[in-house]
């Protein structure tokens, strides 16, 4: 618990309840229990822990000039945080345009950036214009993202704006999107996507996912995707643009020059049959798995209006690390002496591997003759116990390694000869599960 309450004197309600004779209903009680949230002042740039909780307690006693006794008891528990609720940036003013007689989508996420569970109101400024919402109710839990629709159904060709009003029930904050309805003539009205699908230009990508694993908290990393242009002779006009659950951990970067920007949406265009780089940057804020998609929608054609293509991001914050102690460093190389003969003719030496990161490590070793690491020793010369593991975050594990020499290696012993090179193979664990699902 973060916070729980303390009343410097009990809150005493005192109520006289008459008998009932028979043939009489029971009076009954109703009482009211209040919570008030203690004030807290937070900017909205400010980093929001977990949810204060309180907790209380209701007796009821009967009031009698003796000793009273508790004949019932009943737990109290409230919550109280910080509701806020992120929209897209880009998203801020929706623009939809459609003919008289049809009507036009556009999807809006929301997402509960906030530490407790919100039910939000959604609903537009004016009742009787071209503009309806679905759902006009939301419940989401803290860090769910769902989305309403916003639809645009225009009656005659006057241009609309009203305003999308979104409530944290019951008593706020409020939230407010612009909408703009733009109306098309009949001339102008765009055909369906599947009467143009012969006539779209293809848009090719060298890429259908991009996975980044594991990246520590802190950094980031850029990856590049190529987008080409396969039409002979029409200019495409992109808008790139992240969506999902973890979009803010996932960047595009643009160049102007010698200057690089971060942001969550870009407008290029691409000649014909050219090709054009994207870059884009993972940086976790989180130890957690984070999710999201690159949208790329055609613009500036009427002939082709809300064509998408989507392309899954995916990474995870935080990274292993291993070292190895109690043995000796060399050079890019760690040098393990065996020792401590015992009567059954083996060598044995014995070490740490320990996890300084933030994530779980699977290692696994393997044990080869020499150098060049080519050939894997038999098992019952070296061996290596235990053999593979998972390593958690913060731990460490005694490794040793147990040499059983044949007859012609047994003078090994008096000499400095190299015996074996035992490689430590390690990655995430996380992404070794993610592999085998």
């Amino acid at each position: 618990m973060n916070a729980v309450s303390q009343i410097a004197a009990p809150s005493v309600v005192n109520h006289v309840i008459h008998a009932s004779y028979d043939g009489q209903d029971p009076e009954a009680l109703t009482v009211w229990v209040l919570f008030h949230a203690p004030k807290k002042q937070i900017s909205c740039s400010d980093y929001l822990g977990p949810a204060d909780e309180f907790l209380a307690r209701v007796d009821v006693e009967v009031d009698s000039p003796g000793p009273s006794s508790v004949i019932k008891s009943i737990p109290l528990r409230a919550r109280a945080g910080t509701a806020r609720v992120h929209a897209p940036k880009d998203l801020q003013t929706l623009y939809l345009s459609t003919s008289v007689g049809s009507t036009a989508k556009q999807q809006l996420p929301l997402k509960n950036a906030g530490n407790i569970s919100v039910c939000l109101e959604v609903k537009i400024s004016n009742q009787d214009s071209c503009f309806a919402v679905e759902p006009e109710d939301l419940f989401l839990l803290p860090g769910e993202e769902r989305e309403v629709t916003v639809l645009f159904s225009p009656k005659n060709i006057t241009t609309r704006q009203s305003t999308l009003k979104i409530l944290v029930l019951p008593s706020g904050p409020q939230y407010e999107v612009v909408i703009k309805g733009e109306v098309q003539s009949e001339g102008n009205r765009p055909v369906s996507t599947a009467a143009a699908g012969l006539d779209i230009p293809p848009i090719l990508s060298n890429k259908q996912f991009l996975a980044w694993g594991g990246v520590r908290l802190g950094s980031s990393v850029q990856k590049k995707l190529t987008l080409r242009n396969a039409s002979p002779s029409v200019t495409q006009h992109l808008r790139l643009l992240i969506r999902g659950q973890d979009q803010e951990c996932f960047q595009l970067q643009s160049i102007f020059g010698s200057e690089e920007r971060l942001t969550s949406s870009w407008e290029l265009k691409i000649r014909p049959k050219e090709d054009t780089n994207i870059y884009l940057v993972f940086a976790p804020t989180r130890v957690t798995c984070c999710f999201a998609k690159l949208e790329i929608k055609q613009l500036g054609i009427q002939s082709w209006p809300g064509i998408k293509f989507t392309i899954p991001l995916s990474g995870y914050g935080g990274t292993s690390s291993i070292a190895l102690e109690n043995v000796e460093k060399l050079t890019g190389t760690y040098v393990v002496t065996l020792d401590g003969l015992l009567p059954s003719g083996l060598r044995t030496a014995s070490f740490h591997i320990r996890n300084t990161g933030s994530r779980a490590a699977y290692v696994k070793a393997l044990c080869f003759a020499g150098l060049r690491m080519k050939a894997v020793m038999d098992p019952q010369v070296m061996r290596v116990s235990p053999e593979k593991f998972v390593l958690r975050e913060g731990t460490h594990e005694v490794v040793t390694i147990t040499w059983n020499p044949i007859p012609k290696e047994m003078n090994f012993h008096k000499t400095n000869a190299l015996l074996s090179t035992v490689s430590f193979f390690c990655g995430d664990e996380v992404s070794r599960q993610q592999y085998r699902r």
